[in-house]
C-alpha cells in the first residue's frame, strides 16, 4: 500500500472519531451547563475547554457561556481540535484517496461537511450536532459494510482506536462528580455513549464507579480496555502485511496498555483511575508518533549522481 494512501486512512478513522466523541460531550456538556445553574457556567466551560485543549488565551470577564461554548468547540474548518475542522479534515483526505474508498464515502463526508459550513445555532444547537452524530454513524456504517478487509482498514482502524483512547482520557479529565455532584457521573456516562449499558452492570451511580467503567469494563466497546484490545488487534493484523520491525515500538506501547488495563486492580482506587487514564493518553500519543515514524514520514528527496 502506498504511503499517502495508509497516512490518509489513519487520519480518517482518528479525525471521523475525534468529530463524533467531540460533538457527544459537546451536546452533553451545553445542555448541562444550561439546564443546571447551580455552578457558575463559567468554570463548567473553563473545564471542558481545557479537556479540549481549546482554551483562548487571556478569555475576558463573562465571555465563557454556554453559547461560548458551542461557538468555540465547533469552531472553524482550520483548526482540526474543533468539530467543523475535524469534519473538514476526514473530508479532505477522504478527497485525496476517493480511488481507495467505498463508493459513496467521499460524497457522503463531502455532504456532511458542506452542511455544516452552515454553522450551528449557540441558542439551540442539540438538533443540527444530533444530526451530525447520524451522518457520521452513517459514514462508519460505510466503512464497516463496504470496505475491503485489507491493509488500509487496518490503518483506518488503529487510528481511531487511538484517538478514543485520547478523547476518553480528554472525557475522564473534566472533574464531573466535583462539580456537578448530582449529575455529573450521568453526563459523563451520556459523553460516552455509555448511560444505558452501565445501568445494566447495576453499579452504583458514582464517579468512581463509572471512571472504572469507562476504562475497564470488558464488554462495552467504547471502554478503554476495549479500545485498547481493538489497537492492539489492528496493529497485530498489520504485522502481516509489514516487517516486525516496523511495527516493535507500536506493539509494545499498545501491549503494555492493553495488558495494564486487563490486570489493573479489580477494586481500584480513584489515584489508579487517574494514572490509567493518563496512561492512555500517553500511550495513544506514543503509539501514533511511532506509526508515523516507522509509515508516514518522507526519507528525503533521492538524488541521482554519475
Amino acid at each position: 500500500m502506498l504511503s499517502r494512501i495508509a497516512e490518509a486512512m489513519f487520519w480518517i478513522g482518528r479525525y471521523v472519531e475525534r468529530a463524533e466523541a467531540t460533538t457527544r460531550m459537546l451536546i452533553e456538556h451545553h445542555q448541562l451547563l444550561v439546564e443546571d445553574t447551580r455552578l457558575d457556567p463559567a468554570v463548567g466551560v473553563e473545564a471542558m475547554l481545557q479537556a479540549l485543549s481549546l482554551m483562548p488565551a487571556d478569555p475576558e470577564p463573562g465571555a465563557l457561556t454556554p453559547a461560548a461554548l458551542i461557538q468555540i468547540v465547533v469552531g472553524e474548518s482550520a483548526d482540526p481540535k474543533t468539530v467543523l475542522g475535524s469534519v473538514a479534515a476526514a473530508r479532505e483526505n477522504a478527497r485525496t484517496i476517493r480511488e481507495a474508498l467505498p463508493i459513496g464515502m467521499f460524497e457522503r463526508m463531502n455532504a456532511t461537511h458542506l452542511r455544516m459550513q452552515a454553522g450551528i445555532s449557540t441558542t439551540i444547537p442539540g438538533i443540527p450536532l444530533s444530526g451530525l452524530l447520524d451522518e457520521l454513524s452513517v459514514v462508519v456504517g460505510i466503512i464497516d459494510w463496504q470496505m475491503p478487509r485489507d491493509e488500509g482498514l487496518v490503518f483506518l482502524r488503529l487510528g481511531a482506536a487511538l484517538e478514543r483512547l485520547d478523547m476518553t482520557s480528554r472525557l475522564l479529565a473534566i472533574d464531573h462528580e466535583g462539580l456537578w455532584p448530582q449529575v455529573g457521573a450521568v453526563t459523563a456516562l451520556r459523553a460516552a455513549g455509555g448511560f444505558n449499558p452501565f445501568l445494566r452492570t447495576q453499579r452504583a451511580l458514582t464517579g468512581e464507579q463509572v471512571h472504572a467503567f469507562l476504562l475497564l469494563d470488558p464488554t462495552f466497546p467504547r471502554s478503554t480496555l476495549q479500545t485498547a484490545i481493538r489497537a492492539e488487534r489492528a496493529v497485530r493484523q498489520m504485522g502481516t502485511y509489514v516487517s516486525a520491525q516496523q511495527t516493535s515500538t507500536l506493539l509494545r506501547t499498545v501491549g503494555i496498555l492493553r495488558a495494564e488495563l486487563e490486570f489493573a486492580s479489580v477494586n481500584p482506587t480513584p489515584a489508579d483511575l487517574e494514572l490509567l487514564s493518563a496512561r492512555a493518553s500517553e500511550a495513544a500519543f506514543v503509539a501514533s508518533d511511532a506509526v508515523a515514524g516507522a509509515f508516514f514520514r518522507q526519507a528525503g528527496t533521492i538524488v541521482w549522481s554519475h
